[in-house]
């Protein structure tokens, strides 16, 4: 094919064509020795004249960016020895800026098979490399973010029978490996527990796996439980066809504690109300009854004095004496109680005689109820001076040994035993009363709270949340063994 040949065909249909396109079209001799044809857009795209490479065949070289330069100039060697040229490279503008260029090159052969010339087409990639480029860099971010952040990406084929992607972080929520997944993509489920498996693997596999949004949980090897948030997004063609699933997972395990926690408070919180309430309509009528005792007596004292014999006289001061006394007892539990979930409640050991206080205690019991049930005191050391707080032992020992009293049969033994060991100093009152429900026993200490099968006796629920504030303030504990019409026993042990 020669120039005039050439010339020829730019004049046809053809030619208008390529002299229109977007594209560079070029033909040179067989050795590259000599350009014969470049198409008028090499002008606009290399920024250099037609001529200039006419002049100068190897001028096509000099724009190519110097990093590609070598790897291009043997490529077009491999082409004159009838090896394909297909070359991605840049090349610099005279205006500096840098384009990509997609070339190719073939091999024009005459009627015998011999090379006649060379011809190509090169075209401007710029804007498709960028488009690579960031593509490039939005998946190497996602890449580095999915592979950091706690949450499972996946992406997988429209009936879950393939994984084409799982994050790492499947390996750190699941304790399996990504490897087990990719080899049985249904494995995840063996790990859901059994109590949300039926459910999770009913919408998991099937027509409804592309709308996932569930909770549930998984059993990790090591017995470890995680809360698990699922959610599965549908992937479509063109056409709207599904043919591929992207999900999350995230761990939840907090927040799901978190919630627990808030609906304990909340629940908490309820029967805290609950208990108010009880308490003020139970202090009201505790109230009521010795004020109501107070008037009536004070009532016979006053209208009718001079008619009432000494014994009678006595009789009505002793009941106006006991209910202020009962009075006082409400409100300095009440006044406990504030103190200690204020936290002003003191805390003042010193060195107290024990054995000495628990009998005053006693006698003081039976001097206010002659009728009281017999407590039989037991001790099991001579050494019986400890530091304490008298105060709030006296506190501990006079609500233990009043509910022992007030929830036992009269003519039954209350068993108080004090045992003082070396490191610490330990009470024990046991009674064959009514008993506490299994049900009651962890809210026992829990401020106006009562046990179900206490409502028919006095009391405002506030005893026992008293005696535990005054055994933590001792840095002891309490602890209690019940069954219903068979006793309870309290045990206090306070360190020395």
């Amino acid at each position: 094919m020669d120039l005039t040949s050439i010339q020829v065909l730019m004049q046809t249909p053809l030619g208008q064509v390529v002299e229109k396109t977007n594209q560079v079209f070029w033909i040179c001799s067989a050795d590259f020795s000599k350009v014969l044809y470049v198409s008028p857009n090499y002008e606009k795209i290399w920024g250099h004249s037609n001529a200039r490479l006419y002049n100068n065949p190897k001028a096509f070289l000099e724009p190519i960016h110097p990093d590609d330069r070598a790897r291009v100039n043997t490529s077009v060697h491999q082409l004159v020895n009838r090896q394909d040229f297909d070359e991605e490279y840049r090349i610099i503008l005279p205006d500096k800026t840098v384009r990509w260029i997609h070339g190719r090159g073939y091999l024009i052969l005459d009627n015998n098979g011999n090379v006649e010339c060379m011809a190509g087409i090169a075209e401007d990639i710029t804007d498709r490399k960028a488009a690579e480029e960031a593509l490039r860099e939005s998946e190497e971010k996602f890449q580095q973010f999915a592979n950091h952040v706690d949450i499972v990406f996946w992406l997988c084929n429209s009936n879950v029978s393939e994984y084409y992607y799982m994050s790492p972080y499947y390996e750190k929520l699941w304790c399996r490996t990504r490897e087990s997944l990719y080899q049985e993509p249904h494995s995840f489920l063996k790990s859901v527990h059994p109590d949300d498996l039926e459910r999770i693997t009913s919408i998991a596999v099937g027509d409804n796996a592309f709308d996932i949004n569930e909770e549930y949980r998984i059993i990790r090897p090591d017995g470890s439980i995680r809360w698990v948030r699922d959610r599965t997004f549908p992937i479509t063609d063109k056409n709207g066809n599904i043919y591929r699933m992207v999900g999350v997972a995230e761990d939840i395990t907090d927040s799901k504690q978190a919630q627990e926690e808030i609906c304990k408070a909340l629940q908490r919180e309820r029967e805290l109300s609950d208990a108010k309430s009880h308490f003020i309509a139970t202090t009201s009528h505790e109230i009521r009854t010795p004020l109501a005792i107070i008037q009536s007596s004070f009532d016979i004292l006053q209208n009718y004095l001079e008619n009432l014999t000494a014994e009678k006289k006595q009789r009505h001061f002793q009941k106006i004496e006991s209910s202020v006394k009962r009075i006082a007892a409400i409100v300095q539990d009440t006044l406990l109680i504030a103190e200690g979930q204020a936290g002003t409640l003191q805390y003042e050991p010193r060195e107290t005689d024990v054995v000495k206080l628990c009998q005053e205690i006693i006698a003081a019991i039976y001097e206010v109820n002659a009728n009281a049930n017999r407590i039989e005191f037991k001790v099991s050391s001579d050494a019986s001076i400890i530091k304490l707080d008298p105060k709030l032992l006296n506190q501990i020992l006079n609500n233990l040994l009043g509910n022992a009293i007030k929830y036992s049969p009269q003519n039954s033994t209350i068993t108080f035993e004090l045992n003082l060991s070396s490191d610490s100093v330990s009470f024990r009152i046991s009674d064959k009363g009514i008993g506490i429900d299994i049900s009651d026993l962890p809210h026992i200490f829990n401020s106006f709270y009562r046990a179900s099968n206490a409502s028919n006796y006095p009391g405002t629920g506030l005893g026992l949340a008293i005696v535990k504030q005054c055994v933590d303030l001792h840095n002891g504990q309490i602890s209690v063994e019940s069954a219903v019409n068979k006793g309870t026993t309290f045990i206090v042990k306070i360190p020395k």
